[in-house]
């Protein structure tokens, strides 16, 4: 049989957590190596099992364990029965946050999946009938050093990074890697290699949905998702730990978590000092009489640990993005701390990407960092340019692809969750009508008639009550308050500074650039010190300086990406 490696797990590379906080098992047979190298955290969901002539090996969380496990005496018994009485989508009936692969010996067949909305990484090559999996793609790009395997930077991966700032589809940097779709399974015979969709989103709207029904429904599977995830702490005996911002999505995580009796939470909250994440976050913690932590991001230092990032992400990403959050992440004690809870995608899935209701949509550049390169790269999207098309494509590249790989600095100390990621929570949403979703519509009026005492609270989106909100200018899906009109017009005016070059943001990139000399200096320096790494490749070096030079300051971070990830890996 063609030789087969294999990777689950969290990689040890440049990992910090101590070797006691990590469970280490690995089997070699004559047509394969298998390693899971993971966290001993929730260690009794996850499997590395050769018996009866199966190998199973599984990572991450399964919230619904007690529920398929019954009576069998233990999971693992379990699991097997279910792979017999369901064949190769077993884990269709899995609810969390997992991977895995299978291998039949009797049948001489690997399954290789990830969950139904991809929270955790497969990344694949195969080359001459001979497959390498890792959840690390850093394990791959070590592996093909290690058998001298060639390689090169793919040039439309490439042009996601510099445009998108993340890969569409399947993509990598690298042109021998691809990724495994979310919803979707591997399957490995005898040399013969197919990848297969196990999960669809909604491709219709149910008109039969009115706005009371789907209220109720919402709250209902709103509420099991938070019951399964948090009951999953209290399984293994772990406090609470949940984001918390300005935002209404881990706002409402927290709180509906809260008065279903889940009160033992420690939220926590990173920003630049004083803007409105901190100060909502910490008066819903104060008014929850919950624990808090904040960790400012004043100065931006944590953006020279550019190839840090890098190592945990593969250059896949911004790095930006990821770096603000394993800045506060790195200082905190996990030991009795269970799932990181956050409200990850709920106001696209309860709300939407669209903010106008029209018959066509375009597809190209939706949710790009940056359009100067768009027109290098094909042309993506659905032939059919419906709203249900629209929102499944937006879905699967933008929220997907895009948001969840801010989950990977996470995923080094703890299993993350949402009740936003629920499958059957998702399921139900987009099959809302949209009319009723748009703008935060549905959204609103589930917290007013449900929860009104979370909305007495600012709105870091539109700073003000979302009571305020319902008399206002229409402006890029939501409105603003009369009240905001004149600082909106002066800042249109540039009279006011605003976004990244203001003090007053999350992330205030262009305002760290201009007043830390530090930071532009680490950045320039990195550019000028890597740029020639490109020097094959003039058409690829001359659109990075070109967009360096003149780009916006997360422009650069996405040029500073690239060239990093070529430091790194080629």
């Amino acid at each position: 049989m063609p030789g087969f490696n294999i990777s689950i797990g969290k990689y040890n590379f440049d990992f910090e957590a101590e070797q006691n906080h990590l469970k280490y098992d690995k089997l070699h047979e004559n047509h394969f190596t298998a390693i899971q190298f993971t966290l001993k955290k929730f260690e009794d969901d996850k499997l590395f099992l050769n018996q009866n002539g199966l190998f199973l090996i599984l990572e991450g969380i399964i919230l619904n364990k007690k529920n398929l496990q019954g009576s069998f005496e233990t999971w693992e018994r379990a699991v097997v029965k279910l792979y017999k009485e369901k064949g190769d989508t077993f884990f269709k009936e899995f609810r969390g946050s997992f991977s895995g692969a299978l291998f039949d010996k009797r049948k001489e067949k690997w399954i290789v999946f990830t969950d139904h909305i991809g929270t955790k990484n497969i990344y694949y090559s195969n080359i001459d009938k001979e497959l390498y999996i890792s959840s690390e793609i850093v394990q791959l790009y070590n592996l093909f050093q290690d058998n001298k395997i060639s390689y090169s930077l793919d040039r439309q991966g490439a042009y996601m990074l510099l445009s998108y700032g993340y890969m569409l589809d399947d993509y990598t940097l690298c042109d021998k890697i691809r990724k495994l779709k979310p919803g979707c399974y591997i399957v490995f015979k005898q040399g013969q290699f197919s990848v297969k969709k196990y999960h669809t989103l909604p491709k219709e709207y149910d008109e039969s949905i009115t706005g009371g029904g789907a209220i109720e429904k919402v709250d209902h599977l709103f509420k099991q998702a938070v019951k399964l995830q948090f009951e999953k702490d209290v399984e293994y005996n772990h406090k609470h730990l949940v984001a918390l911002s300005g935002g209404l999505d881990s706002r409402m995580a927290s709180w509906v978590a809260h008065e279903m009796g889940y009160t033992d939470q420690l939220n926590f909250t990173f920003s630049q000092s004083d803007y409105l994440d901190e100060t909502i976050a910490k008066e819903i913690a104060a008014a929850l009489k919950h624990e808090w932590i904040f960790k400012a991001l004043d100065n931006g230092l944590f953006l020279k640990e550019l190839n840090r990032i890098n190592k945990i992400s593969g250059g896949n990403v911004i790095y930006y993005g990821l770096a603000h959050g394993y800045s506060v992440l790195r200082y905190i004690n996990f030991d009795n701390l269970g799932i990181l809870h956050s409200g990850q995608l709920g106001d696209v899935i309860l709300g939407s990407y669209i903010n106008k209701l029209k018959s066509t949509y375009t597809y190209t550049g939706q949710g790009a960092y940056s359009k100067k390169l768009i027109n290098k790269l094909k042309k993506y999207g659905p032939i059919d340019k419906t709203s249900i098309s629209m929102e499944q494509y937006l879905m699967q590249q933008r929220g997907f692809n895009g948001i969840l790989t801010g989950n990977l600095p996470s995923q080094l100390y703890t299993e993350t969750m949402s009740p936003f990621y629920d499958v059957d929570f998702i399921s139900y949403c987009l099959k809302i009508p949209l009319k009723l979703r748009i703008n935060h519509k549905l959204y609103k009026k589930w917290i007013l008639k449900r929860y009104p005492k979370a909305a007495n609270y600012i709105w870091q989106k539109t700073q003000a009550k979302i009571t305020d909100n319902r008399w206002g200018i229409p402006y890029k899906g939501y409105k603003i308050p009369f009240k905001r009109l004149p600082a909106k017009i002066l800042k249109k005016l540039g009279i006011l500074k605003s976004g990244t070059h203001s003090s007053f943001h999350m992330n205030p990139l262009g305002y760290w650039y201009k007043n830390n000399p530090t930071i532009k200096a680490f950045q320039d320096t990195y550019f000028q010190d890597n740029i020639e790494r490109l020097k094959g490749m003039k058409e690829i070096k001359s659109d990075c300086r070109y967009l360096y030079k003149n780009g916006s300051p997360k422009e650069k971070n996405q040029v500073l990406t690239l060239l990093a990830a070529l430091k790194l890996f080629f």
